[in-house]
């Protein structure tokens, strides 16, 4: 049994997202609106919701004025947006949940699925949005910080401290500075995405590089590492990666 709230300006989107969960959520049975961040808050505090829909893009107060003003966090937002690729990367890089309008019924099904597999609450997820605000008033990707949450702890990581990523199966070993490892859950092909405009570089199948990192590329196609290890550049990328650092090594 779960509890939801939307929180929308616009009436047509939170009855088209009601009807949505209704058709293909059936495991959210209590579910209220709100148009407003005032009404929002006023509304947590008296329903206590499970998930929160949460519109960016609001007049007056947006979503993120939600989020810096509830106090008590027992509650996941999953974000509901038209597309914005700089707010979407902040989400991404704060290992939140986000849904793009107009919102289609088998990415929501997998957002509240996702949800009961992890029940994120405070005060890990708390921090999650915090380090989200922070990420989102940088105004520079590059200088966002990376969530990386299991079932444990959350670690908040630099970008430029994360020295490669390599995949195991649909997981991910993440090497970051100094000569720490996260084993995340998402995939190799999940953080290429999240990471795409930061500069990291695709050597291999199973490896992603960054190329701050990089210290020599020899003569046996093998990237060497501030870490000290050595990754191997598929035969088919050692023209386009010997190009791609020929300024810098």
């Amino acid at each position: 049994m779960i509890k939801a709230i939307i929180v929308d300006d616009e009436q047509a989107s939170i009855e088209l997202l009601q009807w949505l969960i209704g058709q293909y959520c059936p495991d959210i049975t209590e579910l209220r609106s709100a148009r407003s961040v005032k009404a929002a808050v006023e509304l947590i505090s008296e329903f206590e919701p499970d998930i929160v829909f949460l519109d960016i893009n609001m007049p007056h107060q947006s979503g993120f004025d939600l989020l810096t003003t509830v106090e008590n966090w027992n509650f996941e937002v999953i974000f509901t947006t038209a597309y914005n690729e700089f707010a979407i990367q902040a989400i991404r890089f704060s290992a939140l949940d986000y849904l793009l309008k107009p919102i289609d019924e088998t990415d929501l099904k997998k957002a509240v699925e996702r949800f009961q597999a992890k029940r994120v609450y405070a005060p890990a997820g708390q921090e999650l949005y915090r380090n989200f605000i922070q990420n989102i008033s940088q105004g520079k990707k590059e200088k966002f910080k990376l969530a990386l949450s299991d079932t444990k702890e959350v670690k908040y990581i630099q970008i430029e401290e994360i020295v490669r990523l390599q995949s195991e199966s649909n997981y991910t070993h993440i090497f970051y500075e100094p000569n720490k490892v996260f084993f995340s859950a998402k995939t190799l092909k999940e953080y290429e995405v999240m990471l795409h405009g930061q500069g990291f570089l695709r050597v291999h199948k199973s490896h992603l590089v960054n190329p701050l990192h990089i210290k020599a590329f020899d003569k046996q196609g093998y990237l060497v590492l501030s870490d000290g290890s050595k990754i191997e550049v598929s035969r088919r990328k050692r023209d386009f990666i010997q190009n791609a650092l020929s300024h810098k090594i």
